[in-house]
């Protein structure tokens, strides 16, 4: 049964980065966010919420196509595999990709997620978790039941709305 990466509770992201140097010191053996295959982005600061950029192994990359040199293949449980070898660092891959989740590397070569899953292990909040899917990239159904909302009471929401008790420093 192949895996994929899937962003499970992105309101929980809190923007510390372990997820891409993870990622980074794994795959380049630096802690440089440049090198990560998958992208922590805020859109004006801490007072915004992070979204998480990642790979959403296409079942039909369309990233894969535009590759003139072939350099991309089908990966099972869909997304692709990269031949850096061949890859030339047209950019195509990169314009193609419906979700911004390419670049290029200081080689000029395609960064693209192997969905290893590395990323989600060092993830504090559970923000990123790998799932089983069907070879074909179908999501494999385990649980029909309700899905659970994990997002918080509001985005202003303080301490005690969220976990009940005294804030620290309150007094009664």
């Amino acid at each position: 049964m192949a895996k994929r990466l899937k962003v499970a509770n992105p309101a929980r992201c809190i923007g510390c980065y372990s997820c891409m140097m993870a990622c980074a010191r794994t795959w380049y053996d630096t802690i440089s966010l440049k090198n990560s295959r998958i992208d922590i982005q805020t859109r004006g600061g801490i007072e915004t919420p992070y979204s998480q950029i990642v790979c959403h192994a296409c079942i039909d990359p369309p990233c894969m196509r535009a590759c003139p040199l072939g350099a991309l293949t089908k990966r099972k449980g869909g997304g692709v595999n990269l031949n850096k070898e061949i890859c030339d660092g047209c950019g195509n891959c990169i314009e193609a990709c419906l979700v911004g989740a390419i670049h290029l590397d200081a080689e000029k070569k395609a960064v693209i997620c192997k969905h290893c899953g590395v990323c989600s292990k060092f993830c504090p909040h559970d923000v990123l978790e790998m799932i089983e899917v069907e070879d074909s990239g179908e999501v494999k159904l385990t649980d029909t039941g309700p899905a659970t909302d994990t997002s918080p009471v509001s985005p202003t929401a303080s301490h005690k709305d969220l976990y009940g008790g005294e804030e620290p420093g309150e007094g009664k």
